[in-house]
């Protein structure tokens, strides 16, 4: 398989749908299509042919954060947890084909091949992935009314092939960069979060009891205050009786301490048993028959103060009500960090979407009206969102499920991580999800999964929250956590092997080598001379055994 070969499927696609095209000097293609009712699909083909086999490996993302998939044409397999296209995001699983968003690569002939979407500012691109190697992409005009004569400009595409799958990825970001500019944020991204030890029961005085501890710790600016400190979603600006003396006392805690106060919202969606849902129903999106519909009824439904209903950025008294939110957290509070959750649910297909919205135009627009307010100066990070509609619009992403102090989930979002690795520092920074290294109730892990849950973090050079009580861990634990934020402060370069069973990491001065063993048999190992362990500083034999569901972060100081 070669570029030249993709090209001619390209073109006789293009050719058989009637799109015009211009090839672009950045080696992106822009399409424009004609919208003629009588063959208007809200699906348009733009390219369609056999470009592998059963046995051929692919890799290809989803629309949502949970969604990534891999293995072979013939037999994919899920690394995400929930896949667009199966239960509970999707009611009507397609049994014939894999359903992928934004790119997919694959090898093929010892090449690897790239065919992607460069932009993401009003539709989606969507990938049907056959077992016998066939492939159609398509573009999704996601809901947007269109007219007999309306002249669509569609998301730019492109096609890349090459030797290494990291450079094709890498001169993919570069494509994406010049048509979604990264956001950058000066501070590093430090800290630790509420959730995932207290989740929605979290009281202030949790909060109190961990900033004590923050105060010993100067490279730990951020003290996030996630899910728990509302009435109910929708009502941000009413506070839970867990929160007594409201969100302001909190936060200016915070600030005294010499901390950073960060905040989980969820702007997107409206829980029924909110004030704002009974007092605006207008705010809400509703079906194309007019009538308001939860969004368990089109897709999952969410995960706690259920149901969910969706805010409708194209009403502009909507705007309004949630910049009047943000000017609160922000001009009034000074929080200069928002994690903003269950971002998808702006973008979810089944809505009727007012003045020409797409479903990807309702999301966008939500987070440009909270941009407007907060952009200047403070850190975005998009969670369960859709991935390539938050391009531009995000600091920092979520690129894997929560964590869960349990091998199967650790391995999973190891697995997730490694596949999105390319998009940290380019596109946004990514967030790997908080470093636990504690047992939590029925959340019980081996030692082993958490030397391997810490190597995974360290190798994902993006945001850094903890996720444990502060007051759980010892002087052990924060050593080798000062170490992984020492880390992050130097200049580096990440590469990895394809099965991502070894990461080399450059510095200046020395190198670390990671290995893991993901199998359920040990495994020996040979090193170099000279081997230290990172984290506990002592000389390593050079052959080893990689206990099953194991790593080891090597360093060669000299190398």
């Amino acid at each position: 398989m070669n570029k030249q070969t993709l090209q001619a499927l390209f073109y006789k696609t293009l050719k058989d749908q009637d799109i015009a095209y211009k090839e672009l000097d950045t080696n992106e293609y822009q399409l424009v299509k004609v919208i003629i009712p009588t063959i208007f699909s809200d699906n348009i083909l733009i390219f369609e042919g056999k470009v592998g086999s059963f046995d051929t490996p692919f890799y290809s993302e989803g629309f949502q954060m949970l969604s990534q998939t891999g293995g072979t044409f013939g037999s994919p397999k899920a690394i995400g947890r929930c896949p667009d296209d199966e239960p509970p995001y999707s009611f009507n699983p397609n049994y014939y084909c894999k359903i992928a968003y934004n790119y997919i690569i694959f090898r093929k002939d010892n090449t690897w091949c790239l065919l992607g979407f460069t932009s993401c500012n009003h539709y989606s691109g969507v990938f049907e992935i056959y077992p016998d190697g066939y492939l159609k992409v398509f573009m999704s005009l996601d809901g947007g009314t269109k007219r007999s004569g309306d002249v669509l400009n569609f998301e730019k595409f492109t096609i890349l092939c090459g030797d290494s799958k990291d450079a094709v990825l890498k001169q993919y970001a570069k494509l994406i960069q010049n048509n979604h500019k990264t956001l950058t944020f000066s501070k590093d991204v430090n800290g630790w979060c509420s959730w995932y030890w207290y989740y929605e029961k979290v009281t202030d005085k949790d909060i109190y009891n961990n900033l004590e501890i923050l105060k010993k710790h100067k490279d730990l600016s951020y003290v996030q205050i996630d899910d728990g400190y509302q009435t109910f979603m929708g009502d941000w600006l009413d506070f839970s009786d867990k929160f007594p003396d409201g969100l302001d006392k909190v936060v200016k805690t915070i600030i005294d301490a010499g901390k950073e106060p960060a905040l989980w919202v969820a702007p997107f969606i409206v829980s029924e048993h909110s004030r704002l849902f009974k007092e605006h129903p207008d705010y809400l999106l509703r079906d194309y028959e007019g009538n308001l519909v939860s969004s368990d009824k089109l897709t999952y439904g969410g995960w706690r103060d259920t149901p969910w209903y969706v805010l409708d950025f194209s009403n502009y008294e909507v705007i309004k009500y949630i910049q009047k939110v943000f000017r609160y957290f922000h001009d009034k509070l000074k929080i200069k960090y928002y994690k903003l959750d269950a971002c998808y649910w702006a973008a979810i297909a089944g809505y009727r979407y007012n003045r020409n919205f797409s479903r990807v135009d309702n999301y966008r627009a939500g987070l440009e009206s909270i941009l407007e307010i907060v952009g200047q100066d403070s850190f975005v990070l998009g969670c369960n969102a859709p991935m390539w509609p938050s391009l531009g619009l995000v600091h920092g992403m979520r690129i894997s499920d929560d964590i869960v102090r349990n091998k199967d989930r650790i391995h999973q979002v190891s697995f997730e991580l490694f596949n999105r690795l390319w998009m940290n520092k380019t596109l946004w920074l990514n967030d790997p999800d908080c470093l636990c290294l504690k047992d939590l109730g029925e959340q019980v892990a081996a030692s082993n999964d958490y030397s391997l849950h810490k190597a995974t973090i360290l190798l994902s050079d993006g945001v850094f929250m903890l996720g444990d009580a502060l007051e759980t861990l010892d002087s052990s634990d924060f050593a080798d956590i000062n170490k992984i934020l020492d880390l992050k402060k130097q200049d580096k370069e990440i590469s990895y092997n394809d099965d991502f069973t070894f990461f080399k990491v450059k510095l200046k001065d020395h190198c670390l080598h990671v290995h893991y063993n993901f199998g359920n048999e040990d495994r020996n190992i040979t090193l170099e001379n000279g081997a230290i362990d990172f984290f506990s500083c002592k000389k390593l034999d050079l052959n080893q055994t990689l206990q099953a569901g194991s790593a080891i972060v090597v360093d060669y100081k000299n190398s």
